[in-house]
């Protein structure tokens, strides 16, 4: 056998030594870890679904909930409530028909192409309606609707309606889902007055459950506590892997993945409640479906393998002499290019063999690294200017109803100077807050936002703030991101200068020039903050009471310049608080 083996030709030998050293190897390894990388690839795949599930739950919850809040908004309305209320017996035609025509506006108000189809209001008969389902109808309209008498039984302040209960459902523009409720009364909250009714498109519902389905062959489907569908993403799986009543119960409160059998087939089953109804979701994964997904994975990983391996390491060992001169003047090229040195390899130009492909494959990299490197930089951008928008988005606009508000109360004064001088300085404020939509504005624009802003706030609380601005011209022309002064200006009055017992004190603002970088300073003599607070300020919560957020200008600010920018809080409990802005000199 071994003298057989020596007289063998050198290409047999490298073959039986491939066979012996290399495929039983690979063979083996294959089985081992098959079973293995099935597993993982099916966490992978429940993984993905869990994410679907959970995000097509959230929003479906989100858009259901939207409706929700617009059927309280309309529910509690005082004018609505007082037009439903009106005495019959001294109602004029005229009136009747400004009711009617106030209503109808309102009502159409909350409608949109994508979330509200139709708002429907139901009245007293005596009044103004039409006997359809409009905008405007009468309550013995409603009365004879199929959802009027499941109102009682409800268990909430809404009744979902389901498209069953609609007589005609293809009548409608799509299948038709609902928000039914009741609307009491402003001083009797037993009495009714009306009905509510909103209607959404069942299409908008089918689009969430097809997002949450990341798993081919998968079904997910609504159904109401009286096991009606409300919206399926397949009607043929559904009469296969339709859940019993019995599933659902046991499925109530579990937050993860269940194998059921259904119909003598093995399933991954989730269920969850939608919140403020009725509703119950179900995704239903067929195991097969799971395994299937696992099974072409892993045999493409083996076939790939087995064709890949063979052909690089008989290629390599076959030719490893005569290639080594040309591998290793490309080699060095492409160290090159880990260093960020992308010189193409021409060498190899002229070449077709397997080197001179992989030649041209490498300068196809090359150029191509460096047209994504340029979009990349782009998108970058893109992306920066994006994040300042959203940033800008969020400034507390109880300023601008405060200030109306005031305006408004001029106006029962007769005022009219003052009114004219406050409404040509909001103007102006707002002017300077688009700034023809650049990010980053002159520092003497800035000034003059929140001095507009000061000037309005003074008129408001009677010019107890004593406001000055110190800052040299020739600071004035260097740049800033917009809107970074007022909400520091803003907090400095409503949570330090307000917060003291006599109410007054003052804001000054000062321009300091650095050796790179330019200093503003926002001093005040408020309540100062605790030291136990300090380190919180800088902590970013858009929801917050005090406003806008200082991480939110810290994060502007290093995003617009770099990590050097950014805010420095000093303060003294008592005495006042000092906030400086550290910025670039750039004009």
């Amino acid at each position: 056998m071994i003298k057989y083996f020596r007289n063998l030709k050198l290409k047999n030998k490298l073959l039986i030594s491939y066979l012996i050293f290399i495929v039983l190897p690979l063979s083996i390894f294959g089985k081992l870890t098959f079973q293995e990388i099935s597993e993982i690839l099916e966490n992978r795949i429940i993984y993905s679904a869990t994410q679907a599930f959970n995000q097509g739950t959230e929003y479906l919850s989100y858009k259901i909930d939207k409706i929700i809040n617009v059927s309280d908004n309309i529910a509690v309305s005082l004018d609505v409530k007082s037009i439903l209320e009106r005495d019959l017996s001294d109602y004029s035609t005229a009136k009747k028909h400004e009711d009617l025509n106030y209503l109808r506006a309102y009502l159409r108000s909350f409608q949109d192409d994508k979330d509200i189809h139709n708002v429907c209001i139901y009245i007293k008969d005596d009044m103004l309606h039409s006997n359809e389902d409009d905008d405007i109808s009468s309550i013995s309209y409603a009365m004879q609707s199929k959802w009027y008498s499941q109102l009682t039984g409800a268990g909430s302040r809404v009744f979902m309606v389901p498209p069953a209960f609609y007589n005609d459902p293809n009548s409608n523009e799509g299948v038709v889902l609902s928000v039914a409720r009741r609307i009491t009364s402003a001083t009797n909250y037993i009495e009714v007055i009306g009905y509510l009714r909103i209607d959404f498109l069942e299409k908008s519902i089918q689009d969430i459950l097809s997002n949450a389905n990341s798993v081919n062959g998968s079904l997910t489907y609504i159904r109401n506590r009286d096991d009606r569908i409300v919206s399926s993403t397949d009607n043929e799986l559904l009469g296969t892997y339709r859940l019993s009543l019995a599933d659902i119960e046991a499925l109530e409160g579990v937050e993860d993945w269940r194998i059921l059998t259904i119909n003598d087939q093995p399933t991954y089953v989730r269920t969850r409640t939608i919140k403020d109804t009725d509703w119950t979701i179900a995704t239903i994964i067929p195991s097969e479906d799971i395994f299937r997904e696992v099974s072409n994975l892993s045999r493409l990983m083996v076939a790939f393998l087995i064709i890949i391996i063979p052909i690089a390491l008989g290629f390599s060992i076959l030719l490893s002499y005569r290639i080594t001169k040309r591998l290793s003047k490309l080699s060095n090229k492409m160290k090159m290019a880990t260093e960020n040195v992308f010189d193409a390899y021409n060498e190899e130009a002229d070449r077709t063999d397997e080197i001179g492909e992989l030649a041209s494959s490498y300068n196809y990299m090359v150029k191509r690294i460096g047209t994504l490197a340029k979009e990349q930089y782009k998108l970058g951008q893109s992306i920066k200017s994006s994040e300042l928008e959203l940033l800008q988005a969020q400034i507390n606009p109880h300023f601008l109803y405060n200030t109306m508000d005031m305006i408004n109360w001029m106006s029962y004064d007769n005022r009219g100077e003052e009114i004219r001088k406050i409404t040509k300085s909001l103007s102006t404020f707002y002017k300077l807050s688009l700034s023809k939509g650049n990010n980053i504005i002159p520092i003497s624009d800035e000034l003059k936002h929140v001095s507009l802003y000061m000037e309005i706030q003074n008129y408001r609380l009677q010019n107890v703030i004593d406001f000055k601005i110190t800052c040299d011209e020739r600071l004035k022309g260097y740049m800033i991101p917009k809107i970074t002064l007022q909400p520091i200006v803003e907090n400095a009055v409503l949570h330090g200068i307000l917060f003291k017992k006599c109410k007054t004190g003052f804001v000054h603002i000062s321009c300091q020039e650095q050796e790179d970088n330019i200093q503003i300073i926002v001093e005040d003599n408020g309540v100062g903050i605790q030291p136990n607070q300090l380190d919180k300020l800088m902590d970013y919560d858009s929801k917050q009471e005090s406003g806008y957020g200082l991480k939110n200008i810290q994060t502007r600010l290093m995003l617009t310049f770099n990590e050097k920018s950014g805010l420095k809080i000093e303060s003294e409990e008592g005495v006042g608080t000092k906030v400086a802005v550290i910025i670039p000199k750039i004009r």
